[in-house]
């Protein structure tokens, strides 16, 4: 009987404790503002209240000082470059889709004056492609656009099915090329614009 009386009194002092400890507690700040921490995991600044009986007293706050430095400014978000084309690299360069069209930029190389990123394609649709079309913009290192054009990276001849980019299949498209200055790194801006499908 004696153990069955401690035990009730241990587990109502526990029960005891635990509401006491989740209660809600009132802190004061350095400034001597009082702040109310809820049990929910909130808070809220306790409404301070002036007494009739005594004069207002004024309250001085200082304010913190803004210091402005380059490290606290909101950075200036600049034109993008688009993806690095780097020659020499044999890593792939971009992987875009449309309609079930994904098109592959292959590693660039630079010949007798032309850069030439070539393509290769899956079809991941249900139906025969005949036209897919790309614009593409190429940047210097400095994001100054030194080539914009449209290529057509697979055509099947009309009316003739054998030539059809059919359906989960892959081909080695038409590559992209561009007559510009070599560089060791260009950036691309690739969209695949068009995708004609039968």
């Amino acid at each position: 009987m004696l153990k069955k009386t401690q035990l009730c009194g241990i587990i109502i002092a526990l029960i005891a404790s635990s509401s006491a400890w989740a209660a809600d507690q009132t802190i004061t700040l350095k400034d001597g503002r009082q702040v109310i921490l809820y049990d929910n995991f909130t808070w809220q600044y306790k409404a301070q209240t002036n007494h009739p009986t005594t004069s207002p007293t004024l309250k001085t706050t200082t304010a913190i000082p803004v210091i402005a430095t380059s490290a606290m400014a909101i950075p200036v978000i600049s034109a993008l470059k688009g993806v690095a084309v780097e020659i020499g690299s044999k890593k792939a360069i971009q992987q875009l889709s449309n309609s079930g069209i994904d098109v592959l930029l292959t590693a660039a190389h630079y010949e007798n004056g032309t850069l030439i990123i070539p393509t290769m394609m899956t079809n991941q649709s249900s139906k025969s492609v005949v036209n897919v079309t790309m614009k593409v913009r190429l940047s210097n290192s400095d994001g100054q656009t030194i080539a914009t054009d449209e290529f057509t990276v697979w055509r099947s001849i009309n009316r003739m099915p054998d030539t059809y980019f059919r359906p989960k299949t892959q081909h080695q498209g038409k590559p992209i090329t561009f007559d510009v200055p070599k560089a060791e790194r260009y950036f691309i801006d690739a969209e695949i614009t068009d995708v004609d499908m039968r």
